[in-house]
């Protein structure tokens, strides 16, 4: 008699099983239709804490928070993914000239200790051109300026 119900609950179990795997294939693929649609393309780490510009057919990068204006005109100079060709930044900026500006900034500015002059800042806004901190020629990221309770000031962008 058991032997006749281990044959009857058979077809059950199988039932079960394939249930159990359709599920488990159904959120495999879920998760990694997910995965692909949210997450960004992964880039070699020189991009990763970067702003990346381009122009025409070429890119560079320059570091996070070295943007210290940017009009509105040029929002999309400034992508997530490259493309083109990639370009050292003395390259290009030599070539994006009629966009770009550098601003020399000294250690303390970078470092948040002292601000950026707010007159700078205006002029910036005047002149309608992507503006870059650098230190020595090179782009470096600037914090934001803390006054001496630590707390960021207003007027730093």
């Amino acid at each position: 008699m058991a032997m006749h119900r281990n044959r009857a609950l058979s077809p059950l179990w199988v039932l079960l099983i394939k249930l159990i795997c359709v599920t488990a294939m159904h959120a495999q693929v879920a998760a990694e239709q997910e995965k692909q649609s949210s997450s960004k393309p992964k880039l070699p780490h020189v991009y990763n804490n970067a702003h990346i510009l381009v122009s025409r057919d070429t890119h560079t990068v320059v570091p996070l928070r070295s943007i210290i204006y940017q009009p509105a005109k040029n929002q999309s100079r400034v992508v997530e993914l490259p493309s083109g060709k990639f370009r050292f930044w003395p390259d290009f900026l030599a070539k994006n000239r009629d966009w770009l500006l550098t601003f020399e900034v000294t250690l303390e500015q970078a470092k948040g200790e002292k601000p950026i002059p707010e007159s700078k800042l205006e002029e910036f806004a005047k002149i309608h051109r992507t503006v870059i901190a650098t230190y020595r020629q090179n782009p470096i990221s600037v914090r934001p300026f803390k006054d001496k309770e630590g707390s960021p000031s207003q007027t730093q962008p």
